[in-house]
């Protein structure tokens, strides 16, 4: 069965390179109405048309941006997903990947693991016992989390951020790039620092009359 790759950024050659490795077959890329069309090493990028998929098609959705992912899922409307592991990467048993997870160069999952639909997992990332992402989240590579972590739909975690036993990543949050959580972190938030701490907004400033 073919493959397209919905997305021709820099994780969109990273995924034709982990299909590559995997054997499948390469059908092109899509991107958005007007976005630049062409090629990419040799394989062709075109406008996505719309409409009812070929459940024969498959798609992975090569979008960096996790809110776009869910928008560009929620629009295919019947599409069918390939869950994308590369042959570097060390899975251990009891541990379920969701439709159209990407799992892109070698990372390493021990065992009793939950990874949500359209999850992305980028290079040399750690995932202990237990752990559980939500669909649509991003580990950006060389994260680490400890044992019995949950990350919450969407939430985006930054180049080498690294969570301790027993957090709690809320919905949409965001860790960022370094960042050592030892605190839950609530839906929407951004924390940054060792130990991570929320940013907090500027406080209001009285008006001059």
């Amino acid at each position: 069965m073919t493959v397209h790759i919905y997305g021709a950024g820099g994780l969109g050659r990273e995924v034709l390179a982990t299909l590559l490795a995997n054997n499948e077959q390469v059908g092109g890329f899509l991107v958005d109405a007007g976005l630049k069309t062409g090629s990419i090493h040799g394989f062709a990028v075109r406008e996505f048309e719309g409409g009812r998929q070929d459940p024969s098609v498959r798609f992975v959705l090569a979008l960096g941006d996790n809110k776009a992912r869910r928008r560009v899922a929620e629009s295919l409307a019947g599409a069918t997903y390939i869950t994308l592991i590369h042959p570097s990467a060390t899975i251990g048993p009891a541990v379920l990947i969701g439709e159209g997870a990407m799992i892109i160069g070698p990372a390493s999952m021990t065992t009793d693991i939950v990874v949500g639909a359209h999850a992305l997992i980028n290079p040399g990332c750690t995932i202990a016992h237990d752990c559980v992402l939500g669909q649509f989240t991003s580990l950006a590579p060389g994260v680490s989390l400890a044992g019995r972590v949950t990350i919450e739909e969407g939430a985006n975690l930054g180049v080498g951020a690294v969570v301790a036993p027993r957090i709690v990543i809320g919905a949409w949050a965001t860790v960022g790039a370094g960042a050592v959580v030892i605190r839950d972190v609530e839906p929407g938030a951004t924390v940054v620092g060792v130990p991570a701490r929320p940013i907090r907004r500027a406080e209001s400033q009285p008006v001059s009359s």
